[in-house]
């Protein structure tokens, strides 16, 4: 799960003031305890909390944290559709 990375890695360091943890570009106004990370683009957020979104080069994912373990949700609705070019 994607809020798994966080014990696990540098990213904890980047904790801001209001608990986001930040790996790459993202600007944050009225944001509480998200998780965001970015290969290329930037984030931006306005009033949210509690979220995961990962940018890559094929997909966005944004999910709330409390429901990270559900990405295997889409990745087999991937599956099941035919989109093996995302996994």
């Amino acid at each position: 799960a994607w809020d798994s990375i966080v014990d696990y890695s540098n990213y904890k360091e980047d904790t801001d003031d209001n608990g986001n943890i930040v790996a790459g570009n993202h600007l944050a106004i009225d944001t509480k305890d998200c998780i965001t990370y970015s290969k290329k683009r930037l984030i931006t957020t306005i009033g949210v909390d509690n979220l995961i979104i990962v940018e890559t080069e094929d997909a966005i994912l944004v999910c709330d944290k409390n429901r990270a373990q559900d990405v295997k949700l889409i990745v087999d609705k991937l599956k099941e559709d035919g989109h093996n070019e995302l996994l």
